[in-house]
C-alpha cells in the first residue's frame, strides 16, 4: 500500500493524539512543528510532554481515557495507546465520519502515514516507505540530509516575497518562468564555492583541510572540489625547471579563477609563483604544519657527512644545501608524487631522498619498516618560503575571499607575507636556489636567508621587533642581488 504524499496546510486545524508515551511525544512535536493545535488524551501522560506544555500554547492535556465523542470537530487523528482494540474502534469511527487518522505501527488502519520529515523553513522534503520499515525511511532521510544544502528554505522564502510582484508585472507565462529560473539559477550558483584542487593524494587531502575549516565557519555554502590537472602534473619524465618551474603547478589554477570557472585554488605556498596573476591573491592559509625537510634512506643504512651518496630531490635550493651537508654527495633529479618517490627509493635508484616533513605527516607516512627518517633542523636545511603552508587563492573582491579571510591562521598569513617580501625583494623566481625561513614568537622576529651564488653559497639571518618586519626583509637582503645557480 503506497501511500500518496498530499502537502496539509495544518496551520489552526485541530489534532487529537491518543497516548501520552514517547512515541506520542515524538507526534505532538511534529504537529506542533507544522502548526497544528494539539490535544493529548491521556491517563497516563510522559514528562516531556508535560514539559512541553508549560512552553506551548497550542498544546493541552486531558489525563483520562479516550471516548469515542473525544474526535467530534477534529481534523487529524493519532492513536498511539497501547490498547490495540481502542486505536482500531476510534479509527474506523475516523473513518466513517471522513477524519484523517493515523493508528501508530498498524499500517491497515491508517488513513494517512506519517513520512521522515526535512523541513527548512517552508521547505519540506518527505521519505515514506509506506509504513512498511519507519528506520529505512529514517535512514533515506539521513542520507538526504547530509547531501543537500541547507539554504532551500532561505531561497524559497526569497523567491516567495518577489513571486506576486514577477506575477503582476509580467502577464506572459513563459516570461515569467523564464525570469524565476534565472532567479533561481543566480541564488543556487551563488552558494556554491567551487574549489580548485589537483588531484593527489596529498592535494585532495589538503583541500579537505580547507573544506573542513570552511564548513566550520561558512556552513550555509555548498563547496564542490573541481580537480584540475597542471603542465607540472602531465610532464613528469623532465625536471620541472626544464619547462616553467614552480609556476608549471598553478597556471591552470590561476586561469581557471580568472575565467571565473572555480572561486578558491588550494596550494602548496612553495609551489606558487611570487607575485600572484594581477587581480588574484592569496586570500588565507591554514596554520603552519611542520616546516622541517627530511631526508629517507634505507633502515639500516649508516649516513656520516663524507659519506658519496646518491640523494633524490628536484629543488635547487636542497641541492645547495646538500652540499654543505654531504660534500660528497651527488644529486640527482627526482618526480612524482610522494609515494612515487619512496617507491624509486626502494628500488635502489637513490642512497637517499629528500622530502617535506608536512606532506609526509598530511599522508601519515612518516613510519615505514624499511626506511629511516631524518629530521633536518631548519638551520642545517632552511625551508622553501611557503613550505608546510596550505594557501588559499581568490579572485580579489569576492566572496570567496571573504570567507576564506574568515579561516586564515593569522600567525601563518603573516611569515608567507613576510617570506614572499624577501623572494619579491631578491627578485627570485621559480629558477633561482632560495631558502627563507620566518618565525614569530610573540611580537619577536626572525627570518633566516640561503641562497647559491656564482660566489658560493650565502647564508643570513636577521632578529627584532615584528613591527619592524619590512625594514628587517630590506636588511636581510641588503648588498644580496639576483642569484643564479653554479
Amino acid at each position: 500500500m503506497a501511500f500518496f504524499p498530499f502537502m496539509i496546510q495544518l496551520d489552526d486545524k485541530k489534532c487529537l493524539i491518543a497516548g501520552g508515551g514517547k512515541v506520542a511525544y515524538r507526534k505532538v512535536k511534529m504537529m506542533l512543528s507544522f502548526g497544528a493545535f494539539v490535544n493529548v488524551t491521556a491517563p497516563d501522560i510522559c514528562k516531556e510532554i508535560i514539559e512541553l506544555d508549560r512552553e506551548e500554547e497550542r498544546l493541552s492535556l486531558e489525563k483520562r481515557k479516550i471516548l469515542p465523542d473525544d474526535i467530534d470537530d477534529k481534523d487529524v487523528v493519532i492513536m498511539a495507546t497501547n490498547d490495540s482494540l481502542v486505536n482500531k474502534e476510534i479509527a474506523m469511527l475516523c473513518k466513517e465520519r471522513r477524519i484523517l487518522v493515523n493508528v501508530v505501527d498498524v499500517k491497515e488502519d491508517c488513513g494517512f502515514y506519517f513520512p521522515a520529515v526535512i523541513k527548512q523553513g517552508d521547505v519540506v522534503i518527505s521519505v515514506s516507505t509506506g509504513g512498511n520499515s519507519p528506520l529505512l525511511a529514517s535512514r533515506i532521510k539521513k542520507d538526504i540530509q547530509e547531501n543537500i544544502r541547507d539554504d532551500y528554505g532561505k531561497i524559497a522564502d526569497e523567491m516567495g516575497k518577489v513571486r506576486e510582484s514577477v506575477i503582476n508585472s509580467e502577464q506572459n507565462e513563459s516570461d515569467r518562468k523564464e525570469i524565476f529560473e534565472k532567479m533561481i539559477d543566480k541564488k543556487l550558483e551563488d552558494n556554491v564555492i567551487r574549489i580548485g584542487t589537483r588531484g593527489s593524494k596529498l592535494a585532495l587531502i589538503q583541500t579537505d583541510m580547507v573544506i573542513d575549516k570552511l564548513k566550520m565557519t561558512h556552513p550555509e555554502y555548498k563547496y564542490e572540489k573541481v580537480i584540475l590537472s597542471t603542465r607540472g602534473d602531465k610532464q613528469t619524465n623532465v625536471p620541472i625547471t626544464s619547462f616553467g618551474g614552480k609556476a608549471v603547478f598553478v597556471e591552470e589554477f590561476e586561469k581557471a579563477l580568472t575565467d571565473g570557472k572555480i572561486d578558491i585554488a588550494v596550494h602548496s605556498a612553495k609551489d606558487m609563483p611570487n607575485p600572484c596573476k594581477d587581480g588574484l591573491l592569496i586570500a588565507g592559509t591554514l596554520e603552519r604544519a611542520c616546516p622541517q625537510d627530511v631526508l629517507i634512506y634505507p633502515k639500516g643504512k649508516k649516513i656520516s657527512r663524507d659519506d658519496s651518496l646518491v640523494i633524490g630531490t628536484g629543488s635547487l635550493r636542497r641541492r645547495c644545501q646538500i652540499r654543505e651537508l654531504f660534500p660528497n654527495a651527488i644529486c640527482k633529479d627526482l618526480r612524482g608524487n610522494i609515494g612515487t618517490r619512496i617507491d624509486k627509493l626502494k628500488s635502489g635508484k637513490y642512497d637517499a631522498i629528500i622530502l617535506a616533513a608536512a606532506g609526509l605527516e598530511r599522508q601519515e607516512l612518516t613510519e615505514d619498516n624499511e626506511l629511516e627518517y631524518r629530521y633536518l633542523s631548519v638551520d642545517d636545511m632552511i625551508p622553501a618560503a611557503g613550505q608546510a603552508i596550505i594557501a588559499i587563492e581568490t579572485k580579489e573582491g569576492t566572496t570567496a575571499q571573504s570567507i576564506v579571510s574568515d579561516i586564515s591562521d593569522k600567525k601563518a598569513e603573516k611569515n608567507l607575507m613576510i617570506e614572499r617580501a624577501v623572494l619579491t625583494r631578491l627578485n627570485a623566481g621559480c629558477h633561482e636556489p632560495v631558502g627563507v625561513f620566518s618565525e614569530i614568537e610573540d611580537n619577536n622576529l626572525s627570518i633566516r636567508l640561503i641562497t647559491d651564488s656564482a660566489e658560493g653559497i650565502v647564508r643570513k639571518d636577521v632578529q627584532g621587533s615584528l613591527e619592524d618586519w619590512e625594514k628587517l626583509v630590506e636588511e636581510l637582503t641588503e648588498d644580496v642581488n639576483k642569484f643564479t645557480t653554479n
